[in-house]
């Protein structure tokens, strides 16, 4: 029997690994939680969950090296994905930590959640992506947050075409590595975005999810599963 694909899964001191665990599970893959750098960098493959608060996730990666390894992973094009926290530490900074810097890929400021609706966010929401998108779809997913990525502070992801075959405007700090940038739209008092695919060399090499697609049924379970599959990473079951 031919050995399983790994997916690697980064240990950040703030995540519900059985559940991520359970998705590598479901996608016939074996999941390798680490906290190891040179595992992060040589994977094939790597999601970054993640529940809690930003700032002691981030320090958990700056002690054991694995910022350095997920920033060289986004500039190698390596598949990378982010899930909830995980997603927010990809953005330069957060109101949920003032003073301490994220990964820094993307530009802007995640944001507590607008619009006097009772928080964290827990339950069932629709995300909509923007015409450009090639690997997101409509669909209904699980959240549990109280921060995200505005909207209006994100305005790039969201041209009147869907930013089907521009560049996009900002690129943050990995810098013209994505050729193609496409965001969905959730609603939950304001809107905030709730997924960004990145593409590189025909592939979305990034995958961030505010959203659990763990806790999303068959919907979260088919995202990643394309996701990997684009990427050379799964083989179809």
């Amino acid at each position: 029997m031919s050995e399983r694909p790994k997916l690697v899964i980064v240990e950040t001191g703030v995540a519900n690994l059985a559940s991520v665990r359970a998705l590598a599970e479901r996608l016939g893959m074996e999941p390798l939680v680490s906290a190891n750098p040179e595992e992060v960098v040589r994977a094939q493959a790597v999601i970054l969950p993640g529940v809690g608060a930003f700032g002691p996730a981030m320090q958990k990666l700056k002690d054991y090296h694995l910022d350095a390894a997920l920033r060289a992973r986004v500039a190698e094009g390596l598949p990378t994905a982010g899930i909830c926290l995980g997603m927010q530490l990809f953005f330069e900074t957060s109101e949920e930590s003032e003073g301490v810097d994220g990964l820094g890929v993307f530009q802007g400021k995640v944001r507590r959640l607008e619009g006097g609706l009772p928080l964290p966010q827990l339950g069932w929401n629709r995300i909509e992506p923007d015409a450009g998108a090639r690997l997101l779809q409509p669909g209904w997913v699980y959240f549990a947050n109280s921060y995200g990525v505005s909207a209006d502070s994100f305005p790039e992801l969201l041209h009147e075409d869907g930013g089907a075959g521009r560049e996009p405007a900002r690129r943050g700090a990995a810098g013209g590595l994505f050729e193609h940038i496409a965001a969905a739209i959730t609603t939950y008092g304001g809107p905030f975005v709730s997924a960004i695919e990145a593409w590189r060399d025909d592939r979305p090499s990034l995958l961030l999810c505010q959203f659990h697609p763990e806790l999303s049924g068959v919907f979260g379970t088919q995202l990643f599963a394309r996701w990997l599959e684009l990427n050379g990473a799964r083989r179809p079951l």
